[in-house]
């Protein structure tokens, strides 16, 4: 459990008696069936379409510029109308919901939602997401002007602690595993070997060999690849080529890849869009077992040390905002805020956790 979240969600007393709403009871019901794994699988498809990186070769959003991740919120949106085929809501929000108007909004940043004043009175569907943690979080809220704090200059507030939170009704309740940015967990050396060849085949052929034992999710191969049909870089020659190497690519359709994936490698696949590479002479447990300590190592440390950078530039950027409306400064800083992305010192934060978690891992593989 995160130390961030655990001391947020600490601070939230049990919610109050709530009076009946049936608008909220809809949308609830409405979302609620197989919800964790659709949200999941919702905002992993959004992030990775705007980190797009078969034509970038970015790894993490933070890479990504402000105008790409304030698309992040759009794009999330735009999945969901499209996952649970909804219009626009009559009175102006995003979704219909069964005649119940309900907008959307994202945040990376677990309760910074950013609420703007047309959608009080109305519910908020609130989603969160965030590869650093690995966290996600989704909830219904009605929104009242009694529990919004602030405002910026597009006049939009944030959810009050603790009385606004207490009142949110979780789909998906913080802290909740989010699917990984599965680039992000690997090592540096391997990422960087899958993203170096310019042809979707070259990195495909890469990501199995370098990722033996690993189950490889669907959305990985597209991402990487600029391939809809996953299962077309392993037919004929491609399919052919690694099992000349020694690696069979087994995919979680067919029974008698799933009954050889047990066999080699003692792995479970349990439908089509999984994948996993496993060695014919049946060594793949044993290798996996010894690369596994290091490579989680150099995750976690990358993990660590990003958010260390982010924390210390925060810190940095408030101090400079006190001192220059102490000073009465001729230039306002507060104008020049980056939103939460921060994307101007991320990109940076994200090179030097690299470049720590790599010794990490390299201090560990030995």
């Amino acid at each position: 459990m995160s130390r961030k979240y655990n001391s947020a969600l600490q601070s939230l007393p049990g919610p109050p008696p709530r009076e009946e709403d049936p608008e909220l009871d809809i949308a609830f019901d409405f979302f609620a069936p197989d919800v964790t794994t659709k949200m999941g699988e919702i905002i992993r498809q959004a992030t990775d379409e705007v980190i797009a990186t078969a034509r970038t070769r970015r790894w993490t959003l933070d890479q990504c510029n402000d105008q790409e991740k304030g698309y992040l919120g759009v794009n999330i949106e735009n999945i969901i109308r499209g996952e649970y085929n909804l219009d626009e809501g009559v009175a102006g929000m995003d979704f219909d919901v069964q005649s119940v108007d309900v907008d959307c909004k994202w945040s990376r940043n677990f309760g910074g939602w950013q609420i703007p004043p047309e959608a009080v009175g109305h519910i908020c569907l609130l989603v969160h997401g965030d590869d650093i943690t690995g966290e996600m979080a989704v909830g219904l809220l009605r929104i009242r002007n009694e529990i919004l704090v602030g405002g910026n200059r597009d006049s939009k507030r944030t959810i009050q602690r603790p009385g606004g939170m207490s009142e949110v009704r979780w789909l998906v309740a913080p802290e909740t595993p989010l699917p990984e940015n599965f680039l992000m967990s690997l090592r540096r050396q391997d990422r960087d070997a899958i993203l170096a060849p310019r042809g979707g085949d070259a990195r495909a052929m890469e990501l199995f060999i370098r990722c033996e034992g690993l189950i490889i999710n669907r959305h990985v191969i597209e991402s990487i690849g600029q391939q809809l049909d996953e299962a077309r870089r392993f037919r004929g020659e491609t399919r052919g080529r690694l099992l000349e190497m020694g690696f069979e690519v087994l995919n979680g359709h067919w029974k008698a890849h799933r009954k050889r994936a047990m066999k080699l490698g003692g792995i479970t696949l349990t439908d089509r869009s999984q994948w996993v590479c496993l060695r014919t002479d049946g060594s793949t447990p044993a290798r996996r077992a010894n690369l596994e300590p290091a490579r989680i190592a150099e995750s976690r440390a990358y993990r660590e040390e990003f958010s260390k950078q982010i924390a210390a530039e925060r810190r940095e950027r408030k101090r400079a905002q006190k001192a220059a409306k102490a000073g009465a400064a001729q230039i306002n800083l507060l104008d020049t805020v980056l939103p939460d992305d921060e994307a101007a010192y991320a990109t940076p934060a994200v090179t030097q956790a690299e470049s720590v978690a790599a010794k990490v891992g390299d201090r560990q593989s030995q």
